[in-house]
């Protein structure tokens, strides 16, 4: 008998010893990972389990995101510093995403933040305060190193790695554009006239007010979008370089839109959500939504809804884009791939 009850108790405990482990229980090449991208509105998190040896996610675990309007906040600064408020808003939700993270037993974190920390005079200094605060290694990036991100995440993503694609970047303090060249490069138009942006740019030189004690240009009149469309075409046309254009206009190319404006914005406006969206529809809805009050938007950033619509179609326009592929990807995505930020 002793011989099966030696058996017995070695099932047992290798049973015991299975169930003790948690279910996300990481290889010698997988580790779970938390990637955060504090951007200038909101501060997304990725959780996933990811193949160290390759920088691909194997499995998804969670993406979460809360707003912390960065970008409003600087726009608003006589001083070129971010107020103490909204830094001590995104310690408390990093701190609150990160919580998150450690309960889906993630053991690696990294946080990027772009262009807004650069802008601030306080920005660098913040990301001090975040490492020290909350444990997170972050770092502030240049521009082209979060282009290069968001490019390589959206080629992971769509899986075919031959085929020509522009990626279209829009959130609330930078607009970038991303394509590969023909000798193997990447080229990058980046500009400050993204949402925050382009909103002040109508409350300002179109409606002839201040966009530090206004806060939303709704209800936008339809003289008042007509102005704006004419600007934002006019600023696309001059800004975005000859061979982004001309690669537009050709066929063959995937515009895969990023970015809070592209994922949530665009699509909320639209009558249906779907993977793409199309030129003709985006200025469907500009017509709908004009002359429509904050409230009617339902959103906690119904300030900049109609203006990105009005800004992405001027864009549309000026360069020929037909189509837009939407995905919800950002830095963080691409974070995951390069080795440099673990």
């Amino acid at each position: 008998m002793r011989p099966i009850l030696n058996i017995t108790l070695l099932v047992g405990l290798f049973l015991c010893f299975c169930m003790a482990r948690p279910a996300s229980a990481q290889g010698a090449t997988v580790v779970r990972r938390a990637a955060f991208d504090i951007g200038s509105a909101n501060i997304k998190c990725i959780i996933a389990d990811v193949d160290i040896s390759t920088g691909l996610i194997v499995n998804p675990v969670a993406t979460l995101s809360e707003k912390v309007d960065f970008a409003e906040d600087l726009a608003r600064s006589y001083d070129d510093n971010l107020s103490k408020e909204v830094m001590t808003q995104g310690i408390k939700t990093l701190d609150k995403l990160k919580a998150v993270a450690v309960e889906r037993n993630a053991l690696e974190y990294s946080a990027v933040g772009g262009r807004i920390f650069q802008e601030a005079q306080n920005g660098r200094a913040y990301f001090v305060r975040i490492r020290q605060e909350t444990g997170i290694p972050s770092r502030v990036i240049s521009e082209q190193q979060a282009a290069m991100l968001s490019y390589h995440a959206v080629r992971q993503a769509i899986g075919d790695r031959d085929h020509d694609l522009l990626v279209w970047d829009i959130g609330g303090n930078s607009m970038q554009m991303t394509i590969r060249k023909p000798d193997g490069g990447l080229l990058f138009y980046i500009d400050p006239m993204a949402s925050i942006a382009f909103k002040n740019v109508v409350i300002h030189n179109i409606q002839r007010k201040d966009f530090n004690t206004t806060v939303s240009p709704n209800p936008v009149s339809a003289d008042e979008a007509e102005q704006a469309l004419a600007y934002i075409q006019a600023h696309a046309a001059m800004t975005v370089p000859l061979y982004i254009a001309n690669r537009v206009s050709r066929p063959g190319l995937t515009v895969a839109g990023i970015g809070g404006v592209h994922y949530y914005s665009v699509p909320e406006m639209l009558d249906e959500r779907k993977v793409t969206y199309t030129r003709e529809e985006v200025a469907h809805a500009l017509k709908k939504w004009i002359g429509k009050p904050d409230k009617d938007f339902d959103s906690e950033f119904a300030e900049s809804r109609l203006t990105n619509l009005i800004m992405v179609l001027g864009y549309m326009d000026a360069l020929g884009i037909k189509e837009v592929l939407s995905l919800k990807i950002n830095q963080a995505d691409g974070l995951f791939a390069a080795r440099e930020f673990w």
